[in-house]
């Protein structure tokens, strides 16, 4: 059974919904853009079949009416056409399907005492867009009743939280805008300095040509230096006279306070060290003084991992073999046991003392002498 449009004589019997939007050709009316490159396609979201434009003022303009491909039964108006976002109608399809969920599902973390019940609020309201976007039959209508459930229970909960979204995004905008306005401020400061900045230059400039004109003496770097000398007199001057001497030139007259913390006109020795680069060592230096490091040592057993492809191995490099054979070798020299025992039995010694002298001392008054003594154990 063949159905014909209400605008042009078209057969649509046999015509497929297409998943895309189309470029040139119209699927219902089939003009051709090449005939008329205003031409617009649009689409409803109640089927999201496409047709151009004057087929929808063509259908539409009239009242409701039935939509012109064969295979859908969906009844349109014409304020629901709108043109579409995305050339792939099934993504289209998606984010409308997302955007309409999102309204009616719109609670915060805010409103759930633990982030677990929050998530899994998420998980459901994921389970039922995926049961909108990709179910088929039964499984679609059971999410579209959920749907349409939740939001005529909760109808005054979704308005309070769309109205708290609404605060919200007009407080985000109106700091953005504040931000936009300081930064244009900022820019068109930095663009005034520049101007002036700009404009000094270019008297400079004539001052320095008029004075060659003038034939003064020097070459302009000098004459420039000048010029600036005097402008630099002139100003202190001016501030001299509205603003008094300053404290820097005030004689022996001048309060003087003592006491106060001389003032660092550089960085202190915390900052410095701070700034300084960061040394894993610590400033310990690594490099041996008890012997250097040659290139080449007469060793016939690393000739072959020297000259031979076959000994070669990556990561394994000569050099660094003999500087750690001669660290070894060298590393115990600086150690003296003797000396070491020596002065661990001082220390023994010394502690023993100490302790001597801390239980005289709670077993009765210590007399001049006895004191000398145990002094001279210590040095």
């Amino acid at each position: 059974m063949s159905r014909r449009a209400t605008g042009p004589t078209t057969t649509l019997g046999t015509m497929a919904a297409p998943n895309v939007v189309p470029e040139d050709i119209c699927p219902v009316c089939k003009r051709n853009r090449y005939l008329n490159s205003s031409m617009t396609f649009k689409i409803n979201p109640e089927c999201y079949h496409p047709m151009c434009s004057q087929c929808v003022e063509t259908i539409f303009k009239t009242g409701p009416n039935q939509c012109p491909y064969a295979s859908c039964n969906k009844t349109l108006r014409l304020k629901g056409f709108r043109e579409a976002m995305f050339a792939d109608l099934t993504i289209q399809r998606e984010v409308d399907i997302r955007k309409r969920v999102a309204a009616v599902f719109n609670n915060t973390q805010d409103d759930f005492e633990t982030l677990r019940d929050y998530n899994n609020y998420l998980q459901d309201v994921e389970d039922l867009t995926f049961s909108l976007v990709y179910g088929e039959g039964t499984e679609r209508a059971d999410a579209e009743a959920k749907l349409a459930d939740y939001e005529q229970q909760h109808r005054a909960e979704i308005e309070r939280n769309k109205k708290k979204g609404s605060d919200a995004e007009a407080l985000r905008l109106r700091r953005q805008k504040e931000a936009d306005a300081a930064a244009a401020a900022r820019r068109a400061e930095l663009l005034r300095e520049e101007a002036e900045a700009r404009e000094e230059e270019g008297k400079l400039n004539q001052e320095v040509m008029e004075a060659l004109q003038r034939g003064e003496s020097g070459n302009a770097a000098e004459i420039q230096a000048r010029i600036l000398a005097k402008k630099k007199a002139k100003l202190a001057k001016l501030n001299a006279e509205h603003f008094g001497p300053s404290m820097d030139n005030a004689g022996p007259r001048g309060i003087s306070i003592r006491g106060l913390r001389q003032k660092r006109t550089g960085p202190t020795e915390d900052e410095e060290d701070r700034n300084k680069p960061y040394d894993p060592y610590a400033g310990v230096s690594l490099q041996p003084t008890r012997y250097t490091v040659q290139d080449h040592y007469e060793n016939p057993f690393l000739e072959p991992a020297k000259e031979r492809e076959d000994h070669k191995v990556g990561g394994y490099n000569v050099q660094e073999y003999v500087a750690r054979a001669m660290f070894e070798a060298f590393a115990g020299l600086g150690v003296m046991v003797g000396e070491e025992k020596a002065s661990e039995q001082r220390s023994v010694g010394t502690t023993a003392a100490r302790d001597a002298v801390a239980r005289n001392k709670t077993s009765g008054p210590m007399t001049t002498g006895r004191r000398q003594e145990v002094d001279d154990v210590f040095v």
